[in-house]
């Protein structure tokens, strides 16, 4: 991992303490999320092996939005196993916050270098079931988002993935229509007609 690419902030930071609060924080601007958010505190709360793949109920991911600076584009990845197009990330290694597994998940995945667009606070958050497999049994994944912004260019593909594509929202849409890709592309494109003052 690249140190230039993680936000000062987070070094050293205890991630268990750095995520329950910044859950607290996304509350604020999230009330409707609170049922969720409650999942992850009380998650949380009862495994210090949280953010661990050996924490065999669930562990908590991080994962990346990457969108262009005009936030009408965002990078996908068709994932390997699962066969959909989604945001790059994954699980976290040992020490990292859920911020720093998005940033090196989204390099890692797409060898995009992206920026946090707001390094302090969680874009979105969600609770997904992984099932069975030969290598696992079934758990969840509670997985924190993060918006990350680069520059579209090259990309390249990781052994996880069959390819990896910058594409306009409605694109994104089309290719993967869950609640949360849904919830996510919806956050980023208010977020973009604010900073544009036609909210």
């Amino acid at each position: 991992m690249n140190d230039e690419t993680i936000p000062q902030h987070c070094e050293n930071s205890n991630p268990l303490l750095n995520l329950t609060e910044s859950l607290e924080a996304y509350r604020l601007i999230n009330d409707g999320e609170s049922y969720t958010i409650d999942q992850f505190r009380r998650f949380i709360a009862a495994h210090e092996d949280a953010f661990m793949r050996s924490c065999a109920p669930g562990h908590i991911t991080g994962s990346a939005l990457v969108v262009d600076p005009s936030m009408t584009m965002t990078l996908l990845v068709h994932h390997r196993k699962l066969g959909k197009w989604l945001q790059p990330g994954g699980h976290c290694e040992a020490g990292e916050t859920a911020l720093q597994a998005a940033m090196r998940e989204a390099l890692e995945e797409t060898g995009v270098r992206a920026v946090p667009y707001a390094p302090d606070q969680i874009f979105d958050i969600d609770i997904h079931s992984i099932p069975d497999r030969p290598d696992t049994l079934a758990h969840f994944h509670y997985d924190v988002r993060f918006l990350l912004v680069a520059q579209p260019g090259q990309t390249s593909v990781s052994h996880e993935s069959h390819a990896v594509e910058w594409v306009r929202f409605d694109e994104a849409l089309r290719r993967n229509q869950e609640e949360s890709i849904v919830r996510m592309l919806a956050k980023a494109s208010a977020l973009s007609l604010a900073k544009a003052g036609l909210q």
